[in-house]
């Protein structure tokens, strides 16, 4: 008798379940002509814009806090590595919340999840390392170049971005009323999230000139760089802004036309000698495979591994001479 009650209970709560599901299936069912998905996503792309918005608000005023009047004393490591890749890379656009401590902990992954497989080709942990340590920097590889590519952009958003700004400075000759209405005005990334950043820093109580410096530091290109100091030598010396602007207006439009005559592009350039310097590994790494005699020598035999190691070496030596280079000559 007690083995039918239990039985009859477990049906019944196994029927019971069954009749709430396909109920909740109906009501689903019933409810979904009505459920606006558009409405949802776009109150969902707002939270998420917002959450961004309030998180940026609040960086800006730490750093508004920090460095204020003291921006090229207390700047630390950490701080560079944020500015110098980081914001030149505007991947915060993308990727909210991304700082300095979530790419360490990226890299660490990475060296963990390659060392296994690499060391089962290798057999060496001095050699390991160093390839390890090349996937551990990807991210910074990545940052770099997008870094790059932001700047070529911003050097191309020049002339249109000096034309908005004299426009608006007609209206009220104040450069960041200016800097605020261009914002407004559709300017395209990633200038317009840098010269949002400069004018949040601004209104929150940082010096026009601090702010003006830090958004100089973001930008890895010479016209960038001379457009922000003759804003600044303007501002100092209470110069007439307006003529500063037209005379830069005209100047950025027969540059650009040259540049583009040129077909100059520096960034380019360092995705190319990165894409160069990763199909070495790949090469190499064929090249082992392929030849089991090579594969011998560089694997089992000690003077292949400590050849091995110093390749190693000097590939990451190479590697970290390549992020040195800030600029190309023509």
């Amino acid at each position: 008798m007690e083995f039918v009650r239990q039985l009859f209970s477990g049906t019944v709560i196994s029927l019971t379940s069954s009749v709430l599901i396909l109920l909740t299936a109906a009501l689903v069912l019933l409810l979904t002509p009505y459920i606006r998905m558009g409405a949802i996503k776009g109150y969902l792309d707002y939270g998420i814009s917002r959450m961004n918005e309030i998180y940026n608000e609040k960086r800006l005023l730490n750093q508004v806090k920090k460095y204020s009047k003291t921006i090229t004393i207390k700047m630390n490591f950490i701080d560079k590595m944020e500015l110098t890749l980081i914001d030149k890379s505007n991947i915060r656009n993308y990727i909210p919340f991304v700082n300095f401590y979530s790419l360490a902990v990226l890299s660490v992954i990475l060296f963990a999840a390659a060392f296994k497989p690499v060391y089962t080709v290798l057999h060496s942990i001095l050699s390991t390392a160093v390839i390890c340590s090349l996937c551990a920097c990807i991210p910074y590889i990545v940052l770099e170049v997008l870094g790059r590519y932001n700047s070529e952009k911003v050097r191309r958003q020049m002339a249109g971005f000096i034309s908005t700004l004299n426009r608006w400075c007609a209206v009220k000759e104040d450069i960041i009323y200016a800097f605020e209405k261009s914002v407004d005005s559709g300017l395209g990334e990633p200038l317009r999230t840098y010269i949002r950043d400069a004018v949040i820093q601004v209104k929150k109580g940082m010096e026009v000139q601090e702010a003006l410096e830090m958004l100089q530091m973001k930008v890895d290109s010479e016209q960038f760089r001379d457009f922000i100091l003759n804003i600044r030598q303007s501002i100092k010396h209470r110069g007439d802004i307006r003529k500063l602007l037209s005379n830069m207006e005209d100047e950025f439009y027969r540059m650009e036309e040259e540049y583009t005559r040129r077909k100059i592009s520096s960034y380019k350039d360092k995705f190319i000698m990165y894409a160069t310097m990763i199909a070495v590994l790949v090469v190499a790494y064929f090249f082992l495979k392929s030849n089991p005699k090579v594969m011998q020598f560089y694997l089992s035999s000690s003077q292949g591994k400590t050849l091995l190691a110093i390749f190693s070496l000097l590939y990451f030596a190479a590697f970290v001479a390549s992020l040195r280079i800030s600029r190309f000559d023509y």
